[in-house]
């Protein structure tokens, strides 16, 4: 094993990497890692650190492991990895107190033997000097397979990520992210980018919606006013989202919404803050509807009908 991995990098958990493939080789290979890290700094370096050492075990793995004896048996020239996603192709939204879960999928092709694979969530420019965060998978931390021979030179694979918005993230946290991947097998090349993908984390938002008087006399006015908030990972509280695009979108008892007008939400002591008027005409259902923006998911507020007499 090289020394590199050999590497105590913090409290010195041992963990053995991809035991089953690594007993398939006829090589076991040991790694001093510790359970991954998601703060900026020391925490990230080490984070992604303990993902480069199993990535060179993993390699040592493959270089001991017996050569073919003939080109029948021979291996492909190009480890491909394919099908990368995150929650099923939707951006995570994280509030401000419950741990959430991400998934991960990705599919391995054109190695019969896998020594290892893992695939990292990252923020930051670059992944030498410009690194944020780094988050290693659940199965990396438990030392399990996160892939499965799912058919000939064929692996599917599924790691999960806790992410808990009170002790690991801060509001410049929310926005791009990337995923780092690496998979070795038997074939010539194997796999590791930095940038398998790119995805985004965002603050959760929520929106208010209230149409009142209720009921309100025909002829009378009346008063739709909603409130934009989302996640604020600094406070772990709600705060109103300001100067931001709001919908306000209006049918009839029994139709379909439909926007009639757009507006700003508010700032300051308003901060979210939307409220429009209308003339009371007949029995109509008002809300708000959010777009989302590269920090903050969509949000439709409830809608609310008015009763006109």
């Amino acid at each position: 094993m090289s020394q590199h991995s050999r590497k105590k990098l913090t409290s010195g958990k041992k963990m053995t990497l991809g035991a089953s493939a690594l007993a398939a080789s006829g090589l076991a290979v040991g790694l001093l890692v510790t359970p991954s890290a998601m703060a900026g700094g020391t925490g990230a370096a080490e984070a992604q650190e303990q993902s480069k050492a199993a990535a060179a075990d993993a390699s040592a793995a493959k270089a001991a492991a017996p050569k073919p004896r003939s080109l029948a048996t021979s291996t492909t020239d190009s480890t491909v990895v394919s099908g990368v996603t995150v929650n099923g192709g939707n951006s995570a939204q994280v509030g401000t107190a419950n741990t959430q879960t991400i998934t991960v999928k990705w599919t391995l092709n054109g190695g019969s033997k896998l020594y290892g694979s893992n695939a990292s969530l990252w923020r930051g420019t670059d992944t030498d000097s410009g690194m944020k965060q780094w988050l290693n998978s659940e199965q990396f931390n438990a030392d399990t397979d996160p892939c499965v021979q799912s058919g000939d030179a064929t692996y599917s694979c599924t790691a999960t990520y806790k992410i808990d918005p009170q002790s690991l993230l801060t509001n410049e946290d929310a926005g791009a992210w990337k995923i780092s991947l690496w998979a070795v097998t038997d074939a010539t090349t194997d796999v590791d980018t930095d940038n398998a993908m790119t995805w985004y984390l965002k603050r959760w938002s929520r929106l208010s919606n209230n149409a009142a008087p209720e009921p309100v006399a025909k002829g009378k006015t009346i008063t739709i006013t909603g409130k934009l908030e989302r996640a604020n990972w600094d406070t772990h509280k709600y705060a109103g989202y300001t100067q931001q695009t709001v919908r306000l979108q209006e049918r009839s008892l029994t139709g379909s919404y439909a926007t009639t007008s757009s507006h700003i939400t508010g700032t300051g002591s308003l901060a979210g803050v939307e409220k429009q008027t209308r003339t009371a005409t007949t029995d109509r259902c008002y809300r708000y509807k959010f777009e989302g923006t590269s920090t903050t998911p969509p949000v439709t507020a409830t809608g609310d009908c008015v009763d006109v007499r």
